[in-house]
């Protein structure tokens, strides 16, 4: 039978929850986080509280909570970890307004604004954090005046972690992170992929792997476990056929406006053929009433007809006919 932590990508939506988001596994999400902040040079986490535990009947009956996962440690410092390996545009924007309104949200009655409390926001992405910056693996931004005023806070942290998508990028990200989140990053992007030799190395240096390794052990053993992995299967291809779905739309939008370009520009030719055939007709006129007025032994200036549009010939042919001697006809044909 297949083995199921094959199956364990810890960087799909609701492995990352189910792993991460219940009470008992608290204690690898403490040192997940741990790993961060002290990469980010932010006080450590001694316990945590899950405000949004983790279950997979919310995510059948449409309950499913906006964060993936929110705790708040003993100082009352709130988090909100996220799990983003699908691009998504202006995700910096999404993870601010999450880290804003848990900030403003957690203000009790009659406290004031100095008790505000601390909110990180941590997300881990497989992409690159700016697409005009890629080698940038680990950023960390707060609010501060860019004037020297020294306003500002530190009580709102934004933290993105770059995860390497396959071992080409696995080899770039040596050397980016210092310590336990180097094994993090390693672990959170390749688990299924770890031979027994890396888990061994990971056991030996990596604060919370053997811990991991029972919880995923012990859960996706379960019936939720194995519900878990089989709606996240059932995700997966929804969203790759939601993917071909989109990418065919495109592909029928893209050649309507080809077609319509196409149309587009038969119609200009064909405008611009009627004009050229009709300028031809009207120029044809203009000789005809010529001669038919003065013979044939009297001469058309040269380039009469250039830049004259076929309405413009029309009315000159009018004009010749018109005429009552040969100087009239050609000041007619003047410029």
């Amino acid at each position: 039978m297949e083995n199921p932590n094959d199956q364990i990508d810890l960087c799909k939506d609701l492995i990352f929850r189910a792993t991460f988001g219940k009470e008992s596994a608290k204690y690898i999400l403490k040192c997940l986080l741990n790993a961060v902040l002290k990469q980010a040079e932010l006080p450590l986490v001694a316990d945590l509280e899950l405000k949004n535990p983790f279950h997979l009947s919310s995510y059948y009956d449409g309950k499913f909570t906006i964060m993936d996962i929110h705790a708040v440690d003993e100082t009352g410092r709130h988090f909100d970890v996220e799990m983003q390996v699908q691009r998504q545009d202006y995700f910096d924007s999404r993870l601010f307004y999450y880290g804003t309104e848990l900030y403003a949200s957690s203000l009790q009655d009659g406290q004031g604004y100095d008790q505000l409390p601390r909110v990180v926001c941590i997300a881990f992405n497989n992409h690159p954090l700016d697409d005009a910056k890629p080698d940038v693996w680990f950023d960390k931004w707060q609010m501060h005046s860019t004037l020297g005023t020294g306003l500002g806070t530190d009580k709102l942290t934004n933290i993105f972690v770059r995860l390497p998508r396959n071992s080409k990028e696995e080899a770039s990200f040596v050397g980016k992170y210092a310590g336990q989140l180097s094994y993090w990053v390693k672990t959170l992007s390749f688990y299924s992929r770890l031979t027994a030799e890396e888990k061994r190395a990971l056991s030996d240096s990596m604060e919370g792997f053997d811990e991991l390794e029972r919880r995923i052990g012990s859960y996706f053993s379960t019936e939720e476990g194995r519900e878990v992995l089989s709606a996240q299967r059932k995700f997966d291809a929804w969203l790759i056929d939601f993917k071909n779905r989109q990418e065919l739309r495109y592909l029928d939008e893209h050649k309507a406006r080809v077609e319509a370009e196409r149309g587009r520009e038969e119609e200009r030719r064909g405008r611009e053929e009627a004009e050229r055939r009709n300028w031809e007709n009207q120029k044809k006129n203009v000789v005809r009433a010529f001669a038919w007025k003065y013979g044939g032994d009297a001469v058309l200036p040269i380039d009469w007809a250039e830049g004259r549009s076929g309405d413009e010939l029309d009315a000159i042919a009018d004009k010749i006919f018109a005429s009552e001697s040969l100087q009239e006809a050609l000041a007619a044909l003047e410029k």
